[in-house]
């Protein structure tokens, strides 16, 4: 599907779970792709095919998944606030979701996460806008090559902004370049007092290791979820 923006459309697409009701509401989740994938990124490391077989037994609660995806100059070149991916993303994608589909809207049943790229958009987002999400998931963040004035960088909001409430998960490869910038990430909000989970896997900045740890993402955010059972 494409939602029409201001010079832009937004193609995303979204995942129903397999005992899909409409007359329930369900909580969502929104996942970033890695540059220079687009919104099938997350599809081709199997989150579908996951996603399936883990509500199907129970795993997890049933949630919808968003997969958006964005131009390169939007997604690469702005850094947050008017006509950024922020925007897009709170001021369209959102609402559109939220009209179009049974889902909760309020802070506990929303979730945000990307790759890389998507990895720095998610925290950026949440860290600026903590009051609308449960949960943030950074996976192998691109920190190091963000260039985001103060306001809009992830180790700023990290160390100003109030972020009672809000689960933070960070990880990345034990041979990838985006372990450092997540370890800094963490290390500043554990100064704080700030819960955060930061996982190191075997591997580098790559497909092969997002889609091994594919089921750990999902269990981070689905755990605030699971009292809503099946």
């Amino acid at each position: 599907m494409l939602i029409p923006t201001i010079g832009a459309e937004i193609p995303y697409r979204v995942y129903l779970p397999p005992c899909w009701n409409p007359a329930r509401r369900y909580p969502a989740l929104y996942l970033l792709h890695g540059y220079p994938y687009d919104h099938t990124h997350w599809d081709q490391l199997g989150v579908d095919e996951a996603l399936e077989a883990g509500i199907r037994v129970g795993r997890w609660p049933p949630f919808l998944v968003v997969l958006p995806g964005f131009p390169d100059a939007l997604y690469v070149y702005t850094s947050g606030g008017p006509g950024s991916v922020e925007a897009m993303i709170m001021e369209v994608l959102i609402p559109s979701i939220e009209a179009r589909y049974p889902v909760e809207p309020a802070r506990w049943a929303r979730a945000i996460g990307g790759i890389s790229r998507g990895g720095v958009w998610a925290l950026e987002i949440a860290l600026r806008h903590p009051e609308a999400f449960a949960s943030v998931g950074g996976h192998s963040p691109a920190l190091s090559v963000n260039r985001a004035p103060p306001a809009y960088d992830p180790f700023t909001l990290a160390q100003e902004a109030d972020l009672r409430g809000l689960r933070i998960y960070l990880d990345a490869g034990d041979a990838d370049w985006a372990l450092e910038g997540a370890q800094r990430l963490a290390a500043i909000l554990e100064t704080r007092g700030i819960p955060v989970r930061l996982a190191v896997h075997p591997g580098g900045h790559e497909d092969a290791l997002w889609a091994r740890a594919l089921e750990e993402y999902l269990d981070f955010y689905a755990e605030p979820w699971r009292r809503l059972g099946r």
